[in-house]
């Protein structure tokens, strides 16, 4: 083709021959332009008639170097080709259009970019950017702003020479990305974004980094934590930097300050560190995003409820009903080594909750405490009987039958004979008492565990043998677990009218108060067994005769209310609201209100008499200490008694006075069974440091 020679011929480089050198001078430059405008005219004969803009020495209409690309038969430099006529170099490569190898600088050349006066063949050869008349040189100043694509920009005011200040936009014309904001695709430039190869869109590196690309990798630059991978941009160096759980910063996946997430080598949050899962702490994570050690107090009520007055109160002073405290001066022969913290608080309806909801999540919903237990058995020397799993739950409502055998004489004594509660050596000595031997099976649901539910078909009272007139009063008296006409049961933990009714089948029975008003008190109506599997699952067991002994300072009464009192519970008991009052007679209407009764509004006409048990710490005057200045027990005397477990072969027994306590104190020495409830008893734990 003669364009391409022409070509050639022009800029000094023969088609023959691209090793020729590559130079000329401005004067050869326009001799060799006339020469070539009148060889032009003598090329009508051509059967190729190209349009007058691609042999004018300018860059213009769509041309991608100066007269050639776009509408222009001749290709530019790396451009693609089939042949060598094709290029304005003369020369295609592999497909492409070639750099002249004699070039001496500019691209492909053996130097830097050309300066103003040095031959060019393309803008992007000139250091200026500009390419004109095949000699590089300086854009006049207004050109970037005059509304046209001229002085070397590959579109109106953009591009080309106009790059350094002003990069084109969508739609607009390119030659190379470095033209564009985004990227130049097909001579056009493209949309900007996280794959474009450039720092743009708010990016604080190339395609990473701000609000709209991905996060950085360790080493790019960043504004802040949230433009890294690994979450931490370095203040000193303003670099995405990979987090280490020593470097006293909170950053990568952490919660709080070098512990917390699930990066490599992340540590567990401790007790009031921040979090966001049950995984960021040694324990839990509670409703308010913080850790604390001892997982029944992840809920709000029930959780950090526990103290004087109601929430909302401008009065209240709360705190984790959690908190544990030291017994000062004991030392647990099991435990040696260790000291003995006893919870200052009674078990709450919401810590008990929690538990439930543990391990019912673990369990797709299913309340399998029994299961729980046998494989999270609590080894030595803990205390735990195997026997005692057979009292447990497995489901909400039916489904948990358990089944048990009872000897006369006594060979289990988890489920003690006529011959256990006849002996004065075991606590009983009434001969009107009597148990019945034989097979039994009961029913222990989750709904039965925490209502009405009587678990003692062996006991045999009164004449008439079993089922006679008074059955199972022995082990039962003082249940009070109902609420039902003249009941006034005073159960705390909380079921909704649905779950009661498909218990019950009486969809008008139901507690009268919250969720939320219940889970804040002392639980109760709960069979000692439960509340020993939940002092293990909450990282202690429950509390023994000895150190409830040793905190009271002295042994407890025996089965007469005249008695000898411990010395540290003198005042506790009380049967009227007479004196120092630290317990109710939950009986009907003789509660003594002047010490807890709250709330009251809506419990008298549901036959609910739960407003009698106070949360945790409500009565600030039942307060026990071992020495003057440590911080006291909370409950020990009054509000619930407590199950206990005795030092022989960890069977319970109750302490304390709490409601009811001139009712049931016929039966201090009667023997209890890991089955053991009623509305009279809770629990508190203690733990091993």
């Amino acid at each position: 083709m003669v364009r391409s020679k022409f070509f050639a011929t022009r800029v000094g480089f023969p088609v023959t021959s691209l090793r020729a050198p590559f130079f000329f001078s401005i004067a050869s430059l326009v001799s060799v332009l006339s020469a070539a405008t009148a060889s032009l005219s003598g090329c009508s004969s051509s059967t190729h008639v190209e349009p007058s803009s691609c042999s004018n020495a300018l860059r213009d209409g769509d041309e991608l170097g100066v007269d050639c690309g776009g509408a222009c038969a001749v290709r530019c430099t790396e451009s693609a080709c089939s042949s060598n006529e094709a290029c304005a170099t003369g020369a295609c490569v592999k497909g492409v259009c070639a750099q002249p190898t004699s070039k001496g600088c500019g691209e492909a050349g053996a130097n830097a970019a050309c300066t103003d006066g040095q031959a060019c063949e393309l803008g992007k050869d000139c250091k200026s950017g500009f390419c004109d008349a095949f000699v590089c040189a300086t854009p006049a100043p207004a050109s970037h702003t005059d509304g046209a694509a001229n002085a070397g920009e590959t579109d109106i005011d953009c591009g080309g020479s106009a790059k350094p200040v002003r990069l084109c936009r969508d739609g607009q014309k390119c030659f190379e990305s470095a033209d564009c904001v985004g990227t130049c695709t097909s001579a056009l430039c493209g949309p900007i974004g996280p794959t474009d190869g450039k720092k743009n869109n708010a990016e604080t590196a190339v395609d990473c980094g701000g609000p709209n690309a991905p996060k950085c990798a360790s080493g790019k630059d960043c504004a802040g934590n949230s433009d890294c991978d690994e979450g931490y941009c370095s203040e000193a160096t303003r670099t995405c930097t990979s987090p280490r759980y020593d470097d006293g910063v909170k950053n990568g996946s952490e919660t709080d300050v070098d512990c917390g997430g699930s990066g490599m080598g992340s540590k567990k949050c401790a007790e009031a560190k921040d979090c966001l899962a049950d995984s960021d702490c040694q324990a839990a994570c509670t409703y308010a995003s913080k850790c604390v050690d001892i997982p029944s107090c992840k809920p709000r009520f029930g959780g950090d409820t526990c103290g004087v007055a109601e929430p909302g109160d401008a009065q209240a002073a709360h705190e984790s009903c959690c908190k544990t405290l030291p017994v000062s001066g004991y030392v647990d022969t099991r435990q040696p080594g260790k000291t003995v913290y006893l919870d200052k608080y009674e078990i709450t309806a919401g810590r008990m909750r929690a538990f439930v909801d543990a391990v019912s999540e673990m369990n797709g919903g299913a309340p399998k405490i029994r299961d729980y237990m046998a494989s999270h058995r609590p080894t030595a020397p803990y205390r735990w009987n195997p026997g005692w799993e057979a009292t447990l739950p497995n489901a909400l409502v039916g489904g948990s039958d358990s089944t048990f055998t009872v000897t006369n004489p006594t060979t289990n004594v988890l489920y003690p004979g006529q011959d256990e509660y006849l002996n004065p050596a075991n606590r009983k000595t009434q001969s009107t008492w009597s148990v019945g031997a034989g097979t039994f099976t009961i029913d222990v649901d989750l709904v039965r565990t925490f209502t009405s539910a009587h678990f003692f078909p062996e006991y045999i009272t009164g004449p008439g043998g079993p089922g006679g007139p008074i059955p199972d009063y022995a082990a039962s008296h003082d249940l009070n677990c109902s609420n039902t006409a003249q009941s006034y049961g005073f159960s705390t933990y909380w079921f909704d009218a649905a779950t009661l009714a498909a218990h019950t089948g009486d969809a008008s029975l139901g507690k009268a108060f919250t969720k939320d008003e219940l889970d804040q008190k002392a639980l109760n109506c709960t069979p000692f067994g439960q509340f020993a599997a939940f002092c293990a699952w909450d990282g202690g067991q429950l509390m023994t005769t000895e150190v409830f002994d040793y905190v009271a300072g002295g042994a407890w009464p025996d089965q007469t209310a005249t008695s000898p009192e411990p010395p540290r519970l003198v005042g506790g008991k009380s049967r009227n609201c007479n004196g120092n009052t630290l317990n109710t007679f939950s009986d009907g209407t003789q509660s003594c209100a002047s010490v807890y009764y709250f709330p009251n509004d809506r419990g008298e006409a549901a036959h609910d008499g739960s407003s009698r048990i106070a949360p945790p710490g409500r009565v600030p005057a039942d307060q026990v200490r071992i020495n003057p200045a440590d911080e006291p027990w909370m409950d020990l005397k009054g509000n619930l008694e407590e199950a206990v477990l005795r030092p022989d072969t960890a069977r319970f027994d109750y302490r304390g006075y709490g409601v009811s306590w001139g009712s049931i104190i016929h039966h201090r020495l009667q023997q209890t069974t890991p089955r053991m409830k009623g509305g009279s008893f809770g629990a508190r734990c203690m733990r091993f440091r």
